[in-house]
């Protein structure tokens, strides 16, 4: 027995150009779509500059950041040691206990890692109670759990550290005249004999 295939319709001359026109576009589109993703890099060469552009600026702020940190510390470790203890009056009313400079008023010394109490071969003043004024302070304003021992260590420095990030300084862990400025403090009053509840940053 034979097997007969249907027959086709017949198509009309404007129907075969119609389908045509069709299957053209359609295989233009694969083509287009085909050619786009082999070549990935097409139109790349607009866009290439900026983003290097872009990236070089990112490679040069952290340079420059650096080196602004690098003179900060240098800056802050060029200061003396702070080797006394004096208050400092914020009003008529209160003032603030913090390490100072030897026989001075001047509170623009430094205080750092591995003073115990005193740096180098100097032995003058008494820098283990600004250490320790300053290990106080940081106990109540930040409730960090310092050892008052006057000792300029580990975590003193650690304590320091945590500060300056608070309070988005250089991190070098160097007590000096800007982490000074910019931290929070325990004021006490001299008439009252008598401590602020609060810490605040008066300076």
């Amino acid at each position: 027995m034979a097997f007969k295939l249907p027959a086709l319709p017949k198509l009309s001359g404007r129907t075969v150009a119609l389908l045509a026109a069709v299957g053209a576009v359609a295989v233009g589109a694969v083509a287009a779509n085909a050619s786009k993703s082999d070549s990935p890099a097409a139109g790349a060469p607009a866009t290439a500059p900026a983003q290097k552009d872009r990236k070089d600026a990112k490679a040069d702020q952290p340079e420059e950041s650096r080196e602004a940190t690098a003179a900060e510390m240098k800056a802050a470790a060029a200061l003396p040691q702070c080797r006394a203890a004096r208050l400092v009056p914020v009003n008529r009313s209160w003032g603030i206990p913090m390490p100072s400079i030897y026989a001075s008023t001047s509170t623009t010394c430094n205080l750092m890692y591995g003073d115990n109490p005193y740096r180098g071969s100097n032995r003058y003043g008494d820098p283990e109670t600004a250490i320790q004024v300053l290990q106080r302070n940081l106990n109540f304003c930040y409730g960090t759990k310092l050892a008052v021992d006057g000792l300029y260590g580990s975590k003193t420095q650690a304590a320091v550290k945590l500060v300056q990030r608070r309070h988005h300084l250089v991190v070098d862990g160097i007590y000096g005249p800007k982490t000074r400025s910019a931290m929070n403090w325990r004021l006490y009053s001299m008439a009252t004999r008598s401590w602020s509840r609060s810490c605040s940053s008066p300076l």
